[in-house]
């Protein structure tokens, strides 16, 4: 008998339903200089986003806001958090949620499932971060931009933003918003520090928030596109955006990056309160306020302290 294909298909289940869109490119909340000295590479913060040229054409070179839209209602797919640990390697070794974590076995190569957090969080090798997916609509709707973050007052404000823009509109999807760096007062270890957080909010007035409430069962209704994974590179192998001329580290600087990275090899083994035990024994409070002709003094307490 004749094979008969008259009836043709065209369609796989769990497969031809499937909608995804594209990552276009990723946007930075900071660069790599390098130092024409020394060769040394550092990360240094900004206080605008570094944007491929396409942004730029609209935005300018260092936009400190962006009109943005959010493609879909689930906020682990747009803004997914997690602790991320890349050890030197350029792939992202382990992730977790402060309970569990999955992480791969350096043997095996396989998958295995670890208690969160670990040593790696104590040595800061470890650290929290989150992935923002937004549709710039001045720019290009066909697409994705990928920003990266690791601050725990931007995990917070974007989390709170988008919680906020729900609780108005009863969704943050296909919103128009806006991002900006804001400069933000932190405090780390007795120091007041400044730096450029992210911020998400509604701009509307109460006219365009009631257009867009009318609107939002059909866009809740809308069939759903799945987005990209974030791209996990680990930010150490990021571009150099600056050969460093002016702006040199000094031997005073470079003696402080050498100390701090020997006193980070104790960590893991010590923890961190071990560490600031033998710190107040010096009469200190921080690493880097350790005199220069202290500091083999306080590296042999570091090592006595684990025999």
């Amino acid at each position: 008998m004749a094979s008969n294909f008259n009836q043709k298909i065209t369609r796989i289940k769990g497969l031809s339903d499937r909608r995804r869109l594209p990552r276009l490119d990723s946007i930075r909340l900071g660069i790599k200089k390098k130092s024409a000295k020394t060769g040394a590479e550092y990360p240094c913060e900004v206080d605008y986003f570094v944007v491929p040229d396409k942004i730029k054409e609209i935005y300018g070179d260092k936009p400190i806001s962006l009109d943005v839209m959010i493609p879909i209602n689930e906020i682990d797919a747009v803004f997914p958090a997690a602790y991320k640990y890349y050890g030197s390697s350029r792939g992202l070794i382990c992730q977790g949620n402060g309970e569990k974590a999955y992480r791969v076995n350096a043997e095996t190569k396989e998958m295995e499932d670890v208690e969160c957090p670990c040593e790696h969080l104590e040595s800061g090798k470890c650290k929290q971060s989150a992935t923002l997916m937004v549709i710039l609509p001045k720019v290009s709707v066909g697409g994705v931009y990928q920003i990266r973050t690791s601050s725990f007052n931007s995990i917070v404000d974007i989390q709170s933003g988008l919680d906020y823009i729900s609780a108005l509109l009863g969704r943050f999807a296909m919103v128009p918003l806006t991002l900006r760096r804001v400069k933000t007062e932190t405090h780390h270890d007795d120091k007041k520090q400044h730096h450029y957080t992210l911020q998400i909010t509604f701009d509307g007035d109460i006219n365009t928030l009631n257009q867009l409430r009318s609107d939002t069962q059909r866009v809740l209704e809308h069939p759903r596109y799945q987005l990209p994974a974030p791209k996990d590179d680990n930010p150490e192998f990021d571009p150099v955006d600056i050969v460093d001329m002016e702006n040199e580290l000094t031997e005073e600087d470079l003696q402080v990056l050498d100390f701090k990275d020997k006193v980070n090899s104790y960590i893991p083994a010590l923890k961190r309160p071990g560490i600031m035990s033998v710190l107040e024994a010096f009469g200190y409070k921080e690493i880097e306020s350790i005199p220069i002709d202290k500091r083999e003094e306080f590296l042999k307490l570091l090592e006595s302290a684990l025999n």
